[in-house]
């Protein structure tokens, strides 16, 4: 774990110094995950040519703002976080419904807006995921951060549905108390 901690800042590292090696190692190593965030969070609404080319606008994305990363928090946040907003912007523009937005928005409490405050909230998130349970960290992980659906993780950790979501919600309370004490009040 420490191990690809530190290639991934070094990664990081390269990437803010424009280094095109290493975009090109981050498509390598990403590009399921990427392809795997969107999907689930498009629900699989998306066909596959349009799931190919929001992967390559997430890597473009991430090139572009790669001034902003910050090797504390990791590639994951920022590239799920990308992929994210890039479905939502393909939903708007696709003109959907009103209830197609809700339901992809109703997927994350957090709009992970590209800023500095984001990079501040990210770690205050991660200190407070350091005081949940294994289980509470892991489900709200899945859910969050892999965009799995509540039944999916309640098949891979062995439990009932309505149990994820009341994990899911004793969390999200836990950590908005925490987050608002550390004055991120507005989530």
């Amino acid at each position: 774990m420490k191990n690809e901690t530190v290639k991934e800042n070094m990664l990081i590292s390269s990437l803010k110094n424009g280094d095109v090696s290493a975009i090109e190692k981050i498509i390598e190593d990403f590009s399921g995950y990427v392809c795997t965030v969107i999907r689930n969070f498009s629900r699989d609404r998306l066909s596959g040519e349009d799931m190919e080319e929001l992967a390559a606008d997430v890597f473009i994305r991430l090139w572009q703002s790669r001034e902003r990363l910050d090797s504390d928090c990791g590639l994951k946040p920022y590239i799920s976080a990308i992929a994210r907003n890039a479905v939502k912007n393909r939903f708007r523009s696709l003109a959907p419904s009103a209830e197609d937005i809700e339901e992809v928005e109703a997927a994350s409490d957090f709009d992970l807006a590209e800023s500095v405050e984001m990079s501040q909230m990210l770690r205050c998130l991660e200190q407070g995921l350091s005081e949940v349970t294994k289980k509470q960290k892991e489900i709200f992980l899945r859910f969050y951060f892999y965009g799995e659906k509540t039944s999916e993780i309640g098949q891979k950790m062995n439990l009932n549905p309505s149990t994820v979501r009341c994990e899911l919600t004793r969390t999200r309370v836990g950590l908005k108390e925490y987050l608002t004490e550390r004055g991120f009040d507005h989530v």
